[in-house]
């Protein structure tokens, strides 16, 4: 385990299908080894399937602690997904899910979803340009996956609705996302007065 970097609680939004081919599958494990290997723990949504699973079964194989956060509702319907060891947190709703992770992750990484992962990166986003104390978010593209949203947010600040397009920020390989957010991570833990990160996770 590399313990160079200052350890991060990793946020990662991701869906909870395998995507179209795979390379979603394949970055995503990618991405749970390499912030494992990083020395980083993970927050995520506690799913056992599609790129949730890929991302956490990833980061278990390399050590990393992991934190999963699901709704009581949820949980219920996936008892029998096969989830590697991991600390859950149930919630009520979805709502309070999505404010535990946030609470909880010094930095967020998105890999491709749905509904539920474009909520969250929003929320994250629109905290961020609000001015709120939450970490930096890195888009992790597989296959231009996020380029319409980037297309569409571009025109939102052209029409003046938004004020800093550069907020989302893409990365393409799970890779240059880890080093997307390490630096951003340390400096605003640095100002926070806390180096070594929240450790929600371990």
């Amino acid at each position: 385990m590399d313990t160079s970097e200052s350890s991060l609680a990793l946020g990662v939004f991701c869906g909870f299908s395998t995507g179209p081919s795979d390379r979603y599958v394949q970055a995503a494990t990618v991405l749970g080894a390499g912030l494992a290997a990083r020395g980083h723990g993970l927050v995520y949504g506690a799913g056992g399937s599609g790129l949730m699973g890929a991302v956490a079964r990833g980061a278990a194989e390399g050590g990393a602690p992991i934190l999963g956060v699901i709704p009581e509702f949820l949980r219920a319907k996936e008892m029998n997904d096969h989830l590697p060891p991991q600390q859950i947190v149930l919630t009520e709703d979805l709502l309070e899910r999505k404010r535990v992770m946030i609470d909880r992750a010094d930095a967020f990484v998105a890999l491709p979803g749905g509904y539920g992962t474009l909520d969250e990166v929003l929320e994250v986003v629109s905290m961020a340009a609000l001015g709120q104390d939450v970490g930096p978010l890195v888009l992790l593209d597989v296959d231009d996956d996020w380029l319409p949203l980037l297309n569409y947010v571009e025109r939102l600040e052209k029409r003046g609705f938004v004020r800093d397009a550069g907020i989302l920020r893409v990365a393409r390989t799970p890779e240059q996302a880890l080093d997307m957010v390490a630096p951003a991570s340390a400096a605003a833990l640095a100002l926070a007065g806390d180096p070594q990160g929240k450790q929600a996770a371990s």
